[in-house]
């Protein structure tokens, strides 16, 4: 597909809405919001905003030059009427799963915000959609395009830490929650989906993108929250272990936090690999290998992409859109992200085998249960 590709914003007066319209629109210097300056992306233009509330989506996109862009407030106006290759779903949990469904249905080009879905029955709903639908997809399961989780995949790979062992991967984020209708349904456990799908399916994610084997069993601990009124626990500590004997460790709280906490771990029969969102940059990244003669020490210069930051603006939220752009235009799948990849799958998988370990008191489930 040499044309622009033509993308519409589902949930548009969202936060991680905006960030993924500048992603759509512009290069991947960015837009910058104070001056309006920003170079207009050659591959793809933002041509429909959807949202219930025409007037803050008004706003959007006068203050995002989305000039080009039609407004609606009907999602099904937006299907009918509009010429779009893609749409961008960011919307309240509850709602992916009959909004994806409905996008792929209308061979519309699919980029799903995380969470896949908030029920077993929803996630399989849209797994079956899926299949065969011969269209783009992706999740956005954002860490795993940060130049340092990639960075340190490679490592892995290569052999740098020996044999793997053991993962471990933090995620503390107290979530924003308002008493807004924007806000407030995050605290409810039918809307959000619970604690993995509001956050520590990130942590998930990236602990299978960094073992990249199939994960076999998993056991999960849940506790209640401590601070804000959720209904549903927020603390989620997670064991899973893989085919290859690797165990990787997920511990998750969107409760509380002193700040965004995505602190990990890598272990080996020949080194090791610790990131530290706490330390100052110089000292945030701190490894070992035996076989590249590298003692353990800090490494200053590992990444430019740092998993320090709750701040929406500061992901990378346009390299990730870019990307799925890309693949819209060669006509083919996501082979890291699309909703079919091992990676989606895997970790789906070990989000649904947790919350039925938790609800039973930590038994081992086989993630076999919930893989096709």
């Amino acid at each position: 597909m040499t044309e622009k590709i033509k993308v519409g914003i589902v949930g548009a007066s969202g936060w991680m809405a905006g960030a993924l319209a500048v992603g759509v629109e512009y290069d991947k210097k960015g837009f910058d919001a104070e001056t309006g300056l920003g170079k207009k992306n050659e591959n793809s233009r933002v041509t429909a905003l959807c949202d219930l509330n025409p007037e803050a989506v008004e706003k959007r996109r006068l203050a995002l030059g989305l000039d080009g862009a039609e407004i609606f407030k009907s999602y099904e106006d937006l299907l009918k009427k509009s010429d779009t290759n893609a749409l961008i779903i960011a919307v309240p949990n509850y709602l992916h799963a009959d909004l994806a469904v409905q996008a792929l249905e209308a061979g519309k080009h699919l980029f799903l915000e995380k969470p896949f879905a908030t029920t077993w029955t929803d996630s399989r709903r849209l797994a079956e959609a899926v299949k065969d639908c011969g269209l783009t997809t992706k999740l956005d399961y954002i860490l795993v395009h940060y130049d340092e989780q990639e960075k340190l995949r490679g490592l892995i790979r290569e052999g740098a830490f020996g044999e793997l062992a053991s993962v471990h991967f933090t995620y503390r984020h107290p979530i924003q929650v308002s008493q807004s209708a924007e806000q407030v349904w995050k605290l409810n456990r039918r809307q959000s989906g619970g604690a993995l799908p509001m956050g520590i399916c990130h942590a998930v994610s990236a602990a299978m993108f960094q073992v990249g084997e199939k994960p076999k069993t998993v056991i999960c601990k849940s506790s209640s929250s401590r601070i804000r009124s959720f209904d549903y626990d927020t603390q989620m500590d997670i064991l899973i272990i893989f085919d290859n004997q690797v165990t990787a460790v997920v511990q998750g709280n969107i409760d509380f936090a002193e700040k965004y906490d995505a602190r990990h771990t890598v272990i080996g029969t020949g080194g090791q690999f610790d990131y530290n969102p706490f330390n100052p940059l110089e000292s945030r990244v701190c490894w070992s290998s035996e076989s590249m003669g590298r003692q353990y020490a800090p490494d200053p210069g590992f990444a430019r992409h740092h998993l320090d930051s709750g701040d929406v603006w500061a992901h990378q939220c346009g390299r990730t859109v870019r990307d799925f752009i890309d693949h819209v235009r060669k006509g083919e799948k996501d082979p890291l992200l699309g909703l079919d990849s091992p990676l989606v799958k895997y970790t789906e998988a070990v989000i649904w085998a947790a919350e039925v370990s938790a609800e039973s008191g930590s038994f081992p489930v086989p993630v076999e249960d919930f893989l096709d």
